[in-house]
């Protein structure tokens, strides 16, 4: 081989270090990048599971509170219906006690031709 080979080798061997430098360089520079914004998704998400869980325990919460408020309601409920039977068992007493009063009061009209 010449000088001239020689050198010519050298200079190749140059371009082509010199391009991988800068490769390497611009992967470097995406992989902290990259750690970065997987540093940041996984902040993102630690935020997003503690959302969840908080979400989570408030809906166990509502549904405890909505399971009462059922229960509450068939009381109520309940409640209301023996109150309106006793109101209906009064009333109608008092309708069957009313018409008897009525019948007499007529049949006492009819016996005094009024």
């Amino acid at each position: 081989m010449t000088p001239m080979d020689v050198n010519e080798n050298f200079e190749r061997l140059e371009l082509y270090i010199n391009r991988l430098t800068r490769v390497l360089e611009k992967l470097r520079k995406e992989n902290d990048e990259l750690k970065g914004q997987i540093q940041h998704l996984r902040e993102k998400n630690d935020t997003l599971q503690a959302d969840v869980e908080s979400l989570e325990a408030k809906i166990s919460v509502v549904s405890s509170e909505n399971e009462q408020i059922k229960k509450d309601k068939e009381v109520v409920r309940g409640r209301i219906e023996q109150l309106l039977s006793r109101l209906d068992s009064t009333f109608s007493s008092e309708n069957e006690q009313f018409k008897q009063i009525e019948a007499a009061d007529t049949e006492v009209e009819v016996d005094k031709g009024i």
